[in-house]
C-alpha cells in the first residue's frame, strides 16, 4: 500500500486529525483554549493540504466528501442524543419557567440574520441565492441549507449551485464565529463568578445508576431518526416542514428523557456515561466539518468569495450580538441559559459544544434544547420569505 493510499483513507485522515487537534485544542493563551474546536482546525489545514497534493498528483480520486456522510450523521446524531438525555434532566422545569422567552430569543437570532440578509441582496450585486446561502451557512444550519435548496430549485439560474457556494464559504467562518464569541462571552462571565460549576460534579447521583443502558440510547436515536422524517406541510408560503435528524434526536432525547424510564429501558442515565459519549461523538463531528469544508472553503476564498465571507462574518455576529443583548436586557435570561440560547437560536451544534467546554456546564444544553426548535421552525419560515421576495 502506498503513502499516498494512506493519507487519503477516510479512517487515517479522520484519526490524525483528532489525535493533532486534541493537542491543539490543550494549547492557552491568556486563559483561551480551542479544546475540542482544535480538531476542526487540524481538520481545515489536512483536508486542504491532501486534496491538493491529490490533485497534483492526479492519479488517485479522492473520496467526495473525504469522509462519509454516514460517519458524521453517526457522530453528529450520538453527540445531540447524549446532550438531550443530559438536558432533559432540566428541560421540563426550564421551558415552563422561561418557554416563552427561549422562543423570541429564537426568533430574534434568525430574523436578525434574515434581515441583514436582506439587506445585502438589496446593496450588493452578487447573486441573490449565494447570498441567502451565506445566511444559513453563517448560522451553521443544515436544516435551513436543506430549505435553501428546495427553493432554489424553483428559481432556476443556477440558483442551487449559488446557495452551495454561499454556504460553503460561510459556514467554516460561522463555525468559527460562534465558537470564538461563545468562548469570549463564556470567560467574562466566569471571571464574574458564574456558572462556575460542573453539572456532574454538583449533581448527586446514585451509585447504582453510574451505568449506560446501549438500548435505551439507541432507540432515542432510531426515533429521533424517524421523527426527523416526518413533514409537516404548512402552507404553499411556508411549504414543508421537518425537524431533520439532529432536531428529531434532540425532540426524542429530551422527550424519553423526561419519563426516565419505560419499561425495562432506562433513559436517566448517569450523566458521567453520557458524558463519555458526548464528548467522543463531538471530537468526531468537528473534525469531520473540517475535513469535509476545509478545502473547499479555502480555495473559495482564494478566488470570489471573499465579499461572501464578509457578509456571512456580518450576518453571524450580528445574529449572535443581538440574541445576547435582547436575551440578558430584555428576556434576563441568566448567562448558561442566555448561551445555550443562542446557539439554539443559530441551531449551532459547534455552539454548544464550545458553550459546554467554556462554562464547564451542562446547563448550556437545557437552553439549546428548548430554543432550537422555535429557531428551526422560524430559520425555515425566514429563508422562504428570503426567496419569495
Amino acid at each position: 500500500m502506498s503513502i499516498t493510499n494512506i493519507i487519503t483513507n477516510p479512517l487515517v485522515l479522520l484519526f490524525f486529525s483528532i489525535v493533532l487537534g486534541q493537542f491543539l485544542g490543550k494549547l492557552e493563551y491568556k486563559s483561551f483554549k480551542l479544546g475540542s474546536s482544535g480538531g476542526l482546525f487540524v481538520g481545515i489545514v489536512l483536508s486542504y493540504m491532501v486534496t491538493e497534493l491529490i490533485n497534483q498528483n492526479g492519479t488517485i480520486v479522492l473520496n467526495n466528501p473525504l469522509i462519509p456522510r454516514e460517519l458524521f450523521l453517526l457522530s453528529l446524531i450520538g453527540f445531540i442524543a447524549s446532550v438531550g438525555l443530559i438536558a432533559a434532566k432540566k428541560i421540563k422545569e426550564t421551558i415552563k419557567k422561561n418557554g416563552l422567552k427561549f422562543m423570541f430569543l429564537g426568533f430574534v437570532v434568525t430574523l436578525t440574520g434574515a434581515l441583514s440578509t436582506l439587506l445585502f441582496t438589496r446593496v450588493f450585486a452578487t447573486a441573490n441565492s449565494s447570498i441567502i446561502g451565506t445566511y444559513v451557512g453563517a448560522l451553521t444550519s443544515s436544516p435551513g441549507l436543506a430549505t435553501a435548496l428546495e427553493m432554489a430549485k424553483t428559481a432556476g439560474n443556477n440558483s442551487e449551485a449559488l446557495v452551495g457556494l454561499g454556504y460553503s464559504i460561510s459556514y467554516i467562518p460561522g463555525v468559527v464565529i460562534v465558537i470564538l464569541l461563545v468562548q469570549f462571552l463564556g470567560k467574562r462571565y466566569l471571571k464574574a463568578g458564574l456558572s462556575t460549576n460542573h453539572d456532574s460534579e454538583t449533581t448527586v447521583v446514585d451509585s447504582s445508576r453510574y451505568s449506560f443502558d446501549l438500548a435505551a440510547f439507541g432507540l432515542v436515536c432510531l426515533i429521533g431518526i424517524l421523527l426527523g422524517k416526518v413533514k409537516i406541510n404548512l402552507g404553499s408560503f411556508i411549504g414543508d416542514f421537518s425537524l431533520g435528524s439532529t432536531g428529531g434526536v434532540l425532540i426524542a432525547a429530551l422527550a424519553l428523557g423526561e419519563l426516565k424510564k419505560v419499561g425495562s429501558l432506562n433513559f436517566n442515565m448517569d450523566t458521567k456515561s453520557l458524558s463519555v459519549i458526548r464528548d467522543m461523538s463531538l471530537n468526531l463531528f468537528l473534525t469531520t466539518v473540517g475535513l469535509n469544508y476545509g478545502h473547499n472553503a479555502i480555495s473559495l476564498l482564494r478566488t470570489t468569495g471573499m465579499q461572501l465571507l464578509l457578509l456571512g462574518l456580518v450576518t453571524g455576529i450580528l445574529s449572535i450580538m443581538l440574541g445576547y443583548l435582547a436575551g440578558k436586557y430584555l428576556l434576563k435570561l441568566e448567562t448558561a441559559d442566555l448561551i445555550g440560547g443562542i446557539c439554539g437560536g443559530m441551531t449551532s451544534t459547534p455552539g454548544l459544544a464550545a458553550s459546554i467546554e467554556t462554562l464547564r456546564s451542562d446547563q448550556v444544553v437545557v437552553g439549546y434544547g428548548a430554543t432550537y426548535p422555535f429557531a428551526l421552525f422560524f430559520m425555515i419560515l425566514f429563508t422562504n420569505i428570503l426567496f419569495k421576495l
